[in-house]
């Protein structure tokens, strides 16, 4: 309920991000927020689908928050978040995964992975 809760507040647009922009002004309260609620979600699809890799989400990017019904008191959305992963703490990136959630009032599930 707390992350239905919250999406429906944002009224979100993605940041355009410039050259020299910081994380600190990309990631917002609300943003990181959303980052953490949706982390258990995203944890068990990137472990399940690749135990040893990893991802931190100071770098992780929302790509999309979509309302999937309009109107007052509608609560199903999908987010878009590209986690980028790697293996070990020192080891080159190994590659975006991409995950769409479709939260509703019923509970947060993962609807697609790009990789």
């Amino acid at each position: 309920m707390l992350l239905i809760s919250l999406i429906s507040v944002l009224t979100w647009k993605r940041p355009q991000i410039a050259e020299n922009v910081s994380a600190e002004e990309i990631h917002s309260d609300f943003y990181d927020v959303l980052l953490v609620l949706l982390d258990p979600y995203a944890r068990n699809v990137i472990n399940k689908e690749y135990p040893s890799r990893s991802y931190a989400l100071w770098d992780a990017e929302i790509l999309e928050i979509k309302r999937l019904t309009g109107g007052y008191s509608q609560y199903d959305f999908t987010v878009k978040v590209k986690y980028d992963t790697y293996t070990g703490p020192f080891n080159p990136p190994e590659g975006p995964i991409t995950l769409t959630f479709l939260v509703t009032t019923e509970g947060v599930s993962v609807k697609e992975v790009q990789k």
